[in-house]
């Protein structure tokens, strides 16, 4: 009877002492299974993006752009003339117009208005992760810009 209790008790404080709760300040993170998230955060929003694909420039030709932003949730639609980019411009709402450096005067001229998208300028080097970077910061920008433009009408 005596051995019994005796076991009893050793199996509930080893139960007690292995618990994986009772974890120190970071500890959670050291622990399988609990890895740190590196996911975009809930409150990012999905952005409209227009793509000036110039067909002098290889910056924007390259494919991975528009898989990088659809993995990032936005919507992109390319237009490969000025005349092409302004007609959409003047037809449809964009957050984000994607460019390359090297026509980012030219696609500038061509945004103005209240709700005017922001540029974002492009060149060969760009990584996946510094465009999304970029276009959530674009978006954020042009939230800023047109809750200004609402205040002041």
């Amino acid at each position: 009877m005596k051995s019994r209790v005796g076991v009893a008790a050793l199996a509930a404080a080893l139960c007690i002492l292995g618990a994986s709760d009772l974890l120190a300040c970071g500890d959670k993170y050291l622990s399988s299974g609990r890895g740190t998230r590196y996911q975009r955060p809930k409150d990012a929003r999905a952005a409209s993006v227009l793509i000036y694909a110039d067909p002098s420039t290889e910056a924007m030709q390259d494919a991975r752009v528009q898989s990088a932003l659809k993995r990032g949730g936005h919507r992109a639609t390319t237009v490969q003339t000025l005349e092409q980019l302004s007609a959409v411009l003047q037809g449809g709402r964009f957050d984000v117009v994607l460019a390359a450096t090297a026509a980012a005067a030219t696609v500038q001229h061509l945004l103005s208005g209240a709700d005017a998208a922001v540029l974002v300028t492009l060149d060969s080097s760009h990584g996946e992760r510094k465009l999304l970077q970029a276009i959530d910061k674009a978006v954020e920008q042009h939230d800023r810009n047109t809750r200004k433009a609402q205040s002041r009408t």
